[in-house]
């Protein structure tokens, strides 16, 4: 990712954070999801792109240690006043392609509609390499249709979605503000198809479970089957 791209992003994520809404969205729908794909016997958690959301604390609960990875300074800083409570995250502000990855340190690494920013190519491997022997790594991300079968999907998200804003978030005013920052954040971005996204991951990882969800969400989760005496 170039330097100019890398600010544009940093700075429209500092905006969206002055304007954090807490409700359904189509990312923490599936948090209950994403938390079943962690290994059984997890300890410390790298979560790539926390933002200002519940999923951290999610994982704080259950684990020893979450180290919390977010490229946007208002991000970290509203994400460290909603978890005054918790002892065990610890938040950075860090560029993860830029960033020092310790060798089979983590137990379970996430990160959800973050890495449609990223290059996969570049990430991949560090993630690899940071994970434990039977470590998982777990991904949600945004997806773009290809095919008859997706937009027949829509069918059925496009109403849902409509129902759960209704039923769940209509406590929740929206600023103009609000929805200039997520209109301009958006705007550029480009998400992989379903098949892409099986392409790059299998390239890298090998074996890997590709999965398409509803609310044009994948998820990804590859287990290290790499023995400990292997890992330099």
């Amino acid at each position: 990712m170039n330097e100019s791209l890398t600010q544009k992003i940093r700075n429209n994520f500092d905006q969206i954070a002055l304007h954090d809404e807490q409700g359904w969205n189509h990312n923490n729908h599936y948090h209950h999801f994403l938390l079943k794909q962690l290994p059984k016997k997890c300890n410390t958690v790298l979560d790539i792109g926390c933002g200002t959301g519940e999923f951290y604390r999610l994982l704080a609960k259950g684990v020893n240690q979450v180290i919390a990875l977010d490229l946007s300074p208002n991000m970290i800083k509203v994400a460290k006043e909603h978890s005054t409570q918790y002892t065990n995250i610890d938040f950075q502000v860090a560029d993860v392609l830029q960033w020092d990855f310790p060798v089979a340190q983590f137990d379970a690494i996430v990160s959800i509609a973050t890495v449609h920013h990223l290059s996969l190519e570049n990430l991949l491997p560090n993630l690899k390499v940071a994970l434990k022997p039977g470590g998982r790594l777990v991904i949600l991300d945004l997806l773009q249709n290809e095919n008859m079968q997706d937009i027949f999907s829509d069918f059925v998200a496009v109403p849902l979605n409509w129902l759960f804003e209704i039923s769940r978030n209509k406590h929740i005013q929206s600023t103009p503000e609000a929805a200039a920052a997520m209109k301009e954040h958006i705007r550029t971005d480009k998400y992989l198809t379903l098949s892409q996204a099986r392409r790059i991951y299998t390239s890298t990882l090998g074996k890997a479970q590709v999965r398409k969800h509803l609310f044009w969400r994948y998820s990804i989760v590859w287990e290290n089957s790499v023995a400990a005496s292997q890992i330099n």
